[in-house]
């Protein structure tokens, strides 16, 4: 099995921050109690898991955009938003929506609309398709799938940690092909 601490390659930061930066530093030293205290919160260590990569990346995306004074600080802020937004995204939206007649949108979208869609969905599979092999494997195994990250790691013999950098690395790259921020 891949061990991460001896192979710093699959390092999340390592790709994207100067060595031994503020942030990579963070990363080492909060991110495992971070994810248990989340897990312990949520339940669920996927959810946990996704969480604190979410929030590294954004804290990552700031950091590169400016200098922060207390980077700990911000990102429990971004922690703190995200637990928010996913509370809200669950208490608005309902786990299950019935396809019939009822829930027919009133009017048809318009035929932009669906070539703007199918464009879009082009832009992602080719995003996709141009992953690095392993990279694009874990991430359909857990957007396809619906695998966690413990069972990537050991269906693939590698490290969580290998598993949780390959998937954002590749969430940053097809971010970065289609235009999101």
């Amino acid at each position: 099995m891949d061990n991460c601490d001896d192979e710093r390659t699959d390092d999340p930061l390592k790709a994207t921050a100067p060595a031994d930066g503020p942030v990579d530093r963070l990363y080492r030293d909060r991110a495992a109690r971070l994810r248990r205290r989340l897990q312990r919160r949520l339940q669920s260590s996927e959810e946990a898991s996704d969480i604190v990569q979410d929030a590294f990346a954004r804290l990552l995306g700031a950091a590169g955009q400016q200098h922060l004074r207390q980077p700990e600080a911000f990102l429990n802020r971004i922690v703190r938003n995200l637990l928010i937004d996913r509370a809200r995204r669950s208490a608005h939206r309902p786990k299950h929506v019935e396809i019939d007649e009822a829930n027919e949108p009133a009017v048809a979208p318009a035929q932009s609309d669906g070539i703007e869609v199918d464009q879009l969905r082009e832009r992602y599979r080719a995003a996709v398709a141009a992953l690095p092999p392993r990279m694009r494997e874990v991430f359909l195994l857990h957007r396809v799938d619906s695998l966690g990250y413990g069972e990537i790691a050991e269906r693939l013999a590698i490290s969580v940690r290998t598993v949780e950098w390959h998937f954002a690395e590749a969430i940053v790259r097809i971010g970065r092909e289609l235009d999101i921020p």
